[in-house]
């Protein structure tokens, strides 16, 4: 057989392939068929964003001396600032004693941004210098650290730099609260909330939002709002005579998508989040007892007090040592600085009390004890805080948080009277007690605000059990929401009440179900030993776990504090509280 080499060029392919097209078509008389497929992406657009600032800078408060001064023409003061430069306030005749408030409002359209605010054109002008005003700064030179810093302008002198700008005293505040009742001065400057920078002067503001880009005030936002309150104090003598101050603020907003927005100057700090501690366990156990969790009373935040008894022997002894406690706070490990075994601390007492016709013996004889309540405490070198609830068919708020004396006279204003339909609105009385809600009784007064870091006490003092909103329609709230009011709020719960009742609710139930709860028969005991045995509980001394929070930022956040005890007698025990850092 021959091998046949068949060499195909390009030409002879191609030449082929259009003798075949034309049979097909011949074939087909002239119908061509091809493979097909169409995709379509329809109606495409990009429309760019917008991001638009105004700021409305206003006059909140002014004091009424400045106000009435025959030389200040000044009926408030408001401008928005969108676009076209605004005028600031300008106002005259300052003395010793006199306060401004000034409040920003700041609105970022459609994008969030992040926000810096500048201090421009800063002016801290002599003017001129009189006699008293020469006299003065001679006296100041004598006790400035630095002589070389010392001011000895003449008389009639225009030039030099005031001393007005480092005598204001400003204090920056998150916000103002419209809606308080305002009346005089004073209230008006109590309307300002959240502070987050005091202690400083108004040259210390130019200083910190000096500079090309001055100091950022909000990351990733799109509505701020903050106040300062400028006062020059009554102790500044007449250096500041004639002086003047003069200052721009200008206000920058760039979009905070792509961008990392600075953290803002007035935060005290960045969150930091060590690797925690231990990992949580069982906190249900008859040995610990974590009191109160909050700021250290004598320094303030960020530095943290957590007050825990432990009831061991060797904790009940106070031979527990630092290495035997470790704290975590939202998740993060702290380091501990010191603990203390020590009595005192910060406790906010309610008394909860049934002032039925049935409880008239009860009420004579807490009349006659509830001095030597008070006084044993205060003896013991607690900060003590006292407020009294009393219900019927309706709950009644007797009075708010207020000292020994006050709360004497409280109590002994009640009488045993009415309340005929057993039981009584005891449940709802646990609710306003616990600062959850609102009496009923047509006032609709609220408990204020239990103080950070102290120790809660709601005694419960009743002789009949309860109904709640499960079985009567009269009460607002469940034994279980109780339950959970008092569990949440880290309480310490005294129910002193019957062993046996017949209705729903049971206060010895609710103690023995609480995580901190304890029942006392008040048929079975001497009223005097029951405040006694209170007293005792209250008092006894206590582990007082110092650290410095390693997230101290004041973010207005609740902080959930975990706390380990290494126990020589029972082993590893568990506890848990929390507290709510200050806000921005």
């Amino acid at each position: 057989m021959t091998d046949k080499n068949l060499k195909l060029t390009r030409r002879k392919i191609l030449g082929s392939v259009g003798a075949v097209g034309l049979a097909g078509a011949a074939a087909g008389y002239g119908t061509t068929a091809f493979f097909s497929d169409e995709e379509t992406f329809a109606n495409n657009s990009l429309t760019a964003g917008s991001l638009d600032l105004s700021v409305t800078g206003s006059v909140a408060g002014i004091s009424d001396e400045w106000i009435e001064s025959d030389q200040v023409s000044f009926e408030g003061w408001e401008a928005t600032a969108d676009g076209a430069v605004e005028t600031g306030i300008q106002i005259g005749d300052m003395k010793t004693g006199d306060w401004l408030i000034l409040c920003y409002d700041i609105v970022v359209e459609t994008n969030p941004a992040c926000l810096s605010l500048t201090a421009t054109n800063t002016a801290n002008d002599e003017n001129s210098v009189n006699e008293p005003e020469a006299s003065a700064e001679d006296e100041l030179s004598d006790v400035l650290e630095n002589p070389n810093t010392a001011v000895t302008d003449e008389i009639g002198d225009p030039d030099g730099e005031g001393e007005l700008a480092q005598a204001i005293d400003v204090t920056v505040y998150g916000g103002y609260d419209e809606s308080a009742d305002l009346g005089d001065g004073e209230d008006e400057r109590d309307a300002l909330t959240n502070e987050l920078l005091g202690g400083v002067s108004l040259a210390d503001v130019w200083e910190t939002f000096g500079g090309e880009d001055g100091g950022a005030i909000g990351a990733d936002v799109s509505e701020l709002s903050f106040c300062l309150l400028l006062e020059l104090p009554a102790d500044v003598g007449n250096e500041v005579q004639t002086d003047s101050v003069a200052w721009d603020f200008v206000f920058d907003a760039v979009q905070s998508r792509h961008n990392e927005c600075a953290t803002p100057v007035w935060e005290t700090g960045e969150c930091d989040c060590p690797d925690a501690n231990f990992e949580l366990g069982s906190t249900d156990d008859e040995f610990t007892n974590l009191l109160s969790v909050g700021p250290d009373p004598d320094t303030g935040y960020p530095d943290i007090d957590a007050r825990l008894r432990v009831s061991t022997d060797t904790g009940s002894a106070g031979d527990l040592t630092a290495a035997n406690f470790s704290i975590n706070e939202a998740g993060c490990g702290q380091t501990i600085d010191s603990v203390a075994f020590e009595s005192g601390g910060t406790v906010d007492i309610v008394v909860v009390f049934d002032d039925t016709g049935s409880m008239g013996g009860e009420i004579t004889a807490l009349k006659s004890e509830v001095t030597n309540l008070t006084d044993d405490i205060e003896a013991a070198g607690i900060d003590a805080r006292y407020a009294l609830v009393s219900f019927k068919d309706e709950v009644e708020l007797d009075t708010d948080f207020t000292d020994a004396t006050a709360f004497d006279t409280a109590v002994d204003g009640l009488s045993a009277s009415g309340g005929g339909d057993n039981p009584e609105d005891n449940v709802d009385a646990l609710a306003v007690g616990t600062g959850n809600a609102p009496t009923d009784d047509g006032n609709n007064d609220e408990l204020s605000a239990f103080r950070s870091g102290a120790q809660r006490i709601v005694i419960d003092i009743t002789d009949v059990g309860a109904y709640d909103s499960t079985t009567d329609s009269r009460a607002r709230f469940t034994q279980s929401e109780i339950e959970g009011f008092l569990n949440d709020g880290n309480f310490t719960f005294y129910a002193v009440a019957p062993s046996v009742v017949s209705s729903t609710v049971s206060k010895r139930d609710i103690a023995e179900n609480v995580d901190d709860g304890t029942w006392i028969d008040i048929n079975d005991a001497e009223f005097d030993v029951i405040l006694e045995d209170i007293v005792g509980e209250i008092t006894d001394p206590a582990y007082v776990i110092s650290y410095t929070t390693a997230c101290p930022a004041t973010d207005g956040s609740e902080r959930p504090v975990d706390v380990q005890i290494d126990d020589p007698d029972e082993g590893l025990l568990y506890e848990e509280g929390s507290y709510t850092a200050p806000g921005s």
